[in-house]
């Protein structure tokens, strides 16, 4: 079995760790060894960290607040987990934490119950034990669901390479609630509080990333220099689509999509009719948008409507004509024997022998193609006049007082989805 990393090159490794390797700069672990010597007691941090191509960054640490904390036992309140997890910039996070041990760098029964703990959350994690008494040691793990294994420390600090870039982006979207009237603003905050992160998630889940203005790929770079922003999904209003026409639904799509993608995406929303040879046209301020439009245009809420398609009955009656072209030819194979190679080497010889090969030549060709062309629309004719006899047979029981009125047309817009199952 095969794991991927997560991070930026998304290799794949083998069963083992995730995680090969922390980095900590010289300055936090003097800073973490200082605190050892301070008191008898174990001490503790919050590594804050990131990952990149299995290797651990550690760019600071924080402190526990101790809930209780002696000789061989300590243990972090989580106000602090908390304010620190909800403060962190992102592309940060707490990837596991370093403690003090007295006079032993292995981890405990305990060490080994909060490590397992971490790895079933995210195997993405790193964990240091430290001592400062008889000697400064230090020695590193990581786990996963299962199993704990020996993690490299390296006490430098970072190359220029791995140096952190900071970028702001501006990320802007609108969104509709709706409400009950009279609802009090207290019930509307916490609506909102529990549903803005979902709601947001919506627009920014797989956004396009723009690098200097231009798309980005997976292999673009981002350097110092380089500007960030953020197209979050358009959501796309569409009417009419369920039993309540006063309601709205959304499809969130690239902006870069066109209508031709919207229609499949409505498909499956609605029940689609089953019939063959119907489109979805949709409309924007009663202007009907062509197939290749770029949804980024789209200002206003889109109507939709089920048409039959021009082209189908084209195609259909394409696919009839070929089918009986081809009909006609294997009819016609079978009453005539096929020309073996020695008839087509006696023809060509004949030919060949004559006064004018090349004319005599090319003169039996085009001869041949005009009985083939011959035959084959002479058949058509055949078959047309059976099918002008037929017709003409039923033609007086269409001969009334309303022949020339017209049939109504089918207004299929206003078909909703149980009309369809």
């Amino acid at each position: 079995m095969k794991r991927n990393r997560d991070n930026a090159d998304n290799e794949e490794i083998e069963d083992g760790p995730y995680v090969t390797e922390v980095v900590v700069p010289p300055n936090l672990f003097k800073h973490a060894l200082r605190r050892g010597y301070e008191t008898y007691k174990e001490v503790g941090f919050y590594l804050i960290g990131l990952f990149k191509s299995g290797i651990c960054y550690i760019h600071d640490l924080i402190e526990f607040d101790y809930s209780e904390q002696s000789g061989g036992f300590i243990e972090s309140g989580m106000a602090r987990y908390i304010r620190l997890k909800a403060g962190l910039p992102l592309g940060l996070r707490i990837v596991g934490h370093i403690h003090k041990h007295p006079g032993f760098t292995s981890y405990s029964a305990t060490d080994k119950r909060n490590f397992l703990q971490y790895g079933y959350a995210n195997p993405l994690n790193a964990f240091l034990i430290y001592m400062v008494d008889p000697y400064e040691e230090v020695r590193g793990y990581t786990a996963t669901a299962h199993e704990i294994f020996p993690l490299k420390v390296t006490i430098r600090d970072f190359s220029p390479e791995e140096e952190l870039l900071e970028k702001e982006i501006k990320m802007e979207f609108t969104t509709k609630v709706l409400l009950p009237n009279n609802t009090k603003v207290s019930d509307f905050r916490l609506l909102f509080s529990e549903n803005i992160g979902s709601e947001s998630l919506k627009f920014l889940s797989r956004p396009t990333v723009l690098v200097d203005g231009q798309q980005g790929d997976k292999s673009s770079k981002i350097t110092k220099d380089s500007k960030i922003e953020i197209a979050p999904r358009k959501a796309i209003e569409i009417k009419d689509i369920a039993n309540n026409t006063s309601l709205q639904y959304r499809i969130f799509m690239e902006e870069q999509e066109t209508i031709a993608d919207l229609e499949t995406a409505l498909k499956q929303l609605i029940n689609f009719p089953r019939e063959k040879g119907y489109e979805i046209i949709f409309s924007e301020a009663g202007r009907k948008l062509p197939r290749d439009t770029k949804l980024n245009v789209i200002k206003q809420p889109l109507v939709w409507s089920l048409e039959k398609s021009v082209l189908f009955p084209i195609l259909k009656n394409f696919y009839r004509f070929w089918k009986g072209v081809i009909e006609i030819l294997r009819k016609k194979q079978t009453k005539e024997k096929p020309k073996t190679l020695e008839d087509f080497e006696l023809e060509v010889s004949n030919q060949l022998s004559s006064k004018s090969p090349e004319k005599t030549g090319s003169q039996s060709i085009f001869k041949n193609f005009s009985t083939f062309l011959y035959d084959l629309f002479h058949a058509i004719k055949e078959q047309e006049e059976i099918k002008s006899q037929k017709v003409a047979s039923i033609q007086n029981e269409y001969d009334s007082p309303t022949k020339n009125s017209k049939k109504k047309k089918k207004n299929l817009k206003g078909f909703k989805l149980d009309y369809y199952t």
